[in-house]
């Protein structure tokens, strides 16, 4: 082959491999790929396992938005989130109705998401996105609980060991 040939040759192969990648690529660009956990979701999921679990699925969301930067922040305040209700739940008189911190914490992680998110969310839906399936969030929720407890568990049998010695 001569030169001019062989500049022709490996240009059309150029060509055909850009065409194969063009091809390749989604043709809907604008349709959403990531899926996020609904406002209801992370409400129920809250309720099951705290704000920590409440933080983990905004985190989450954040993730698949693109938000990356506020993913660290969702963290430390759903970790301070957590601690204050420990302290509440710690301070509260044995009189109180048991389901009011729960619920409590859940409609300030609903507002919270609302305020955050909600607007997100729904463009994400009317854009086409998918939504998590809600007993994804309940299995968090409830792996969330068997945290909380396991952390009150530890928390008591230090207490109780301390004050024994």
């Amino acid at each position: 082959m001569r030169c001019r040939e062989f500049v022709f040759f490996i240009n059309t192969l150029s060509l055909f491999f850009t065409i194969h990648q063009l091809m390749q690529e989604d043709i809907f660009p604008d349709k959403l790929k990531n899926k996020l956990y609904s406002d209801n979701a992370i409400r129920v999921a809250t309720f099951l396992g705290g704000p920590l679990v409440a933080g983990y699925l905004i985190a989450e969301n954040y993730k698949q938005l693109g938000e990356a930067d506020k993913i660290k922040l969702t963290w430390l305040y759903s970790v301070l989130a957590t601690i204050v209700v420990f302290v509440i739940a710690f301070l509260l008189p044995d009189s109180t109705p048991a389901p009011l911190l729960p619920i409590g914490y859940t409609v300030a992680a609903y507002y919270l998401v609302q305020k955050l998110q909600g607007a997100k969310i729904k463009a994400h839906i009317a854009g086409g996105g998918q939504m998590w399936p809600m007993w994804r969030a309940i299995v968090a929720g409830i792996i969330g609980l068997v945290i909380i407890v396991a952390i009150f568990f530890a928390i008591y049998l230090f207490i109780d060991q301390y004050y024994s010695a």
